[in-house]
């Protein structure tokens, strides 16, 4: 035990040494930081605090109505940080040379468990917990909440319901582990990923958002009633439901209530750690020793040799060019962390459409049309920009000293640079356009807002996929091997909430537009289009101006590190 406070405190300071640099480019660093993430706070706060009064002032959702939509969201949130959890935790739990050197120390399989996943969940949780804090404080202030309400909601709802999140991700992965033992590696991430795609489908199926907000407005304008018999008896078993009842019986102020519902979802994240020790001390090593002969996929050489991508192939682009694009397709796919993250967010995507798709959006009210129109548009973006962050900001550090090897070559820096984005924003765009087309049907009644959907969506991911590579190249790492780590890191964060930031102002700029549009709609009125036409030209310079700063950084940090 001594051994392990010593590990821990060696890696404080560690983390203490590194962030307390004295150097004036690391004090600009810091200050530059301390801005963006101030401002992301102050911001955040805004956007909460707007959204909570919007939905229970002008579209009048009532209290019930608005606290499942917390509890969609927290569903969501808690799928997300399952999945994270699972894939960081394979790298940094299995595949890290960190814990291939601890395993020759004298410290005990269990207490390396413990240190890798303290590491790994409160490493990865910090801009979680300022978004958190910064939405809660949003949230509180419009209902006039004390002080110690934030307290409780931070430490006592957020952090247990992601600790739960976690450690069911941990147990999950272990068992694999011990299940690819004897069962094939493909069939068992394929089960995973039906097994995850059949939760959210079911979830909801059985939600239904629709059908919901529709029971709820028969009883207009009574809609601040506690409608609790329209909750599917199976989502009262979720944790997701625990901490949206808890914020709404504070809000009531059956604190009676409260305090069983925190009960049970403080024992349900206690039981989960516990019962995550007892199976890392069962099957930790053992899974360890799995990880080491794991083999994801392979390739036959005759196969490979005649496959397109292969280097004994010719294609009909120039050899320069060819021989890069080959190199990205190869060097994406040779690390599984890779692609199997990549799998399972496109996995959320499809059933997210799947479900949006088939959404029928019959309500009358111009204000519920131009929220919903706001949500898919919001969420759609959101989507995107998870993506861009974990595959678009560490392209550049996962090419290492390499570098080296394609500057002593006759390369131009920048073709170099050029290839990786243009091969990174084509797949981006593309499911870009899928989504915003797919989110469309239920409005298909109105083609502007089809058109105003695909617009959006393309300006939007060529800005986010230029702000997370060139900012990607500006806080590149080359020692750091493990993409999600770097995805992770502080240059990480900063680039995640300037392009939440973007997503914030992309909604600022729209919302009045799409207001006055349903609104002209609902009341057979003239529209002039002109206004959204302006606020979309808008949204193209600041993309412009937004993607040519990212690149000039990008390129000019890869001339100066090589």
């Amino acid at each position: 035990m001594a051994l392990l406070f010593h590990i821990i405190l060696f890696k404080t300071k560690m983390f203490w040494k590194v962030t307390t640099a004295r150097s004036m480019q690391s004090v600009i660093k810091n200050a530059a930081s301390f801005v963006v993430f101030g401002s992301f706070a102050v911001g955040g706060f805004f956007f909460a605090r707007f959204t909570t009064a919007y939905l229970l002032q002008h579209v009048q959702v009532g209290l019930f109505l608005f606290h499942r939509f917390i509890a969609m969201a927290l569903f969501v949130f808690f799928l997300a940080i399952n999945l994270g959890n699972m894939v960081v935790s394979y790298s940094t739990m299995f595949r890290s040379p960190e814990v291939h050197f601890l395993l020759t120390s004298p410290v005990s399989h269990l207490n390396i468990f413990i240190i890798k996943f303290l590491d790994n969940f409160f490493y990865s949780s910090g801009t979680l917990f300022l978004a958190g804090l910064s939405v809660l404080l949003g949230y509180g202030s419009y209902f006039g909440m004390p002080w110690y309400f934030y307290l409780f909601a931070m430490f006592g709802v957020l952090v247990p319901f992601m600790l739960l999140a976690g450690c069911l991700a941990v147990i999950v992965l272990l068992l694999l582990l011990k299940l690819a033992e004897k069962v094939s590696v493909k069939g068992l991430l394929a089960a995973l990923i039906v097994f995850y795609f059949l939760q959210i489908v079911l979830y909801f199926t059985v939600t239904s958002p629709v059908h919901l907000v529709q029971e709820v407005m028969k009883y207009y304008p009574n809609v601040n009633l506690y409608f609790g018999h329209l909750d599917p008896p199976l989502t009262k078993m979720l944790p997701n439901y625990w901490a949206a009842q808890i914020l709404y019986f504070v809000i009531a102020g059956r604190f009676d209530i409260v305090a069983g519902y925190w009960l049970l979802l403080l024992c349900a994240s206690i039981a989960s750690f516990m019962f995550m020790l007892a199976a890392g001390n069962k099957l930790y090593y053992s899974g360890w020793l799995t990880s080491l002969t794991l083999r994801l996929f392979s390739f036959k050489s005759k196969s490979a040799k005649k496959s397109f991508l292969s280097f004994e192939q010719h294609s009909h682009f120039e050899p320069q060019t060819e021989v890069l694009l080959k190199k990205e397709f190869w060097q994406f796919f040779r690390e599984p962390s890779q692609w199997i993250h990549f799998s399972i967010m496109m996995v959320l995507v499809i059933v997210f459409l799947s479900s949006v798709g088939a959404l029928d959006v019959t309500l009358q009210r111009p204000q519920w049309r131009a929220a919903i129109y706001l949500v898919l548009l919001t969420f759609n973006i959101f989507l995107m920009t998870s993506i861009a962050l974990r595959f678009a900001f560490p392209m550049m550090s996962l090419e290492g000293t390499a570098y080296w090897t394609l500057r002593s070559s006759p390369l131009r820096i920048q073709s170099v640079y050029w290839t990786k984005f243009l091969i990174l924003l084509l797949p981006l765009v593309i499911v870009s356009l899928c989504t915003a087309v797919i989110s469309g049907i239920p409005f298909r009644g109105f083609p502007m807002l089809m058109r105003l959907s695909v617009a959006v969506m393309a300006l939007a991911m060529v800005c986010l996929a230029s702000l997370n590579f060139g900012l990607g190249a500006y806080f590149s790492n080359y020692t750091e091997k493990n993409p999600i780590r770097i995805a992770s890191s502080q240059g990480a964060t900063l680039t995640f909430l300037l392009s939440l930031t973007y997503l914030v102002f992309i909604i600022s700029i729209f919302f009045v537009p799409l207001v006055l549009f349903f609104r002209a709609m609902y009341f057979n009125e003239q529209f002039h289009a002109v206004v959204i036409i302006i606020a979309t030209a808008v949204l193209a310079l600041l993309t412009a101006l937004v993607s040519l700063t990212a690149h000039a950084m990008g390129v000019r940090s890869l001339r100066r590190d090589f």
